[in-house]
């Protein structure tokens, strides 16, 4: 009987592509098993007002991007308030897709992947100038878009 399993060679590429990655998950079980740990607090701030700007400068209210990206209404305001909110992996791809933002990027901003660097001093960044208004001031408009202009040249180069 002949072998139909995969060949050597093909296993020993695989195995060397796994170990360029930074981590590895099939449809966010490594998060659920608990083998990425949580995100820092800090990153979990970062994100949700991130998430909050990107929605206030679409001009979307919370009820609107829960539709929008197909997320449960309490889950959102519980990102965009709850400093201890640790987000699903689905919902920021959701989040990323109704909000225009690279899914990746997003992944290592809410604290879920491993972050690099120039995300990383972006988010300092962004969080240092940014405050929670009704409104964004032109100074909160002006971090925002260095933030996500961040998100996508890494985006685009990686």
């Amino acid at each position: 009987m002949k072998n139909t399993g995969p060949r050597p060679e093909w296993l020993r590429e695989m195995a060397d592509f796994e170990d360029s990655c930074r981590s590895i998950s099939v449809g966010g079980m490594a998060a659920d098993l608990g083998m990425l740990g949580a995100p820092p607090a800090e990153s979990r701030s970062v994100f949700g007002r991130l998430i909050e700007f990107a929605r206030r400068s679409k001009g979307l209210s919370v009820e609107q991007l829960a539709e929008q990206a197909d997320v449960d209404l309490a889950e959102i305001v519980e990102i965009e308030r709850k400093q201890n909110a640790v987000p699903q992996l689905r919902t920021v791809y959701q989040l990323a897709n109704a909000l225009k933002l690279p899914a990746g990027k997003l992944v290592e901003v809410a604290g879920l992947a491993t972050t690099r660097p120039e995300i990383s001093n972006a988010a300092l960044r962004f969080a240092a100038r940014s405050e929670p208004t009704t409104t964004l001031s032109p100074a909160e408009r002006e971090a925002f878009e260095e933030f996500v202009k961040v998100l996508v040249q890494a985006s685009d180069a990686g």
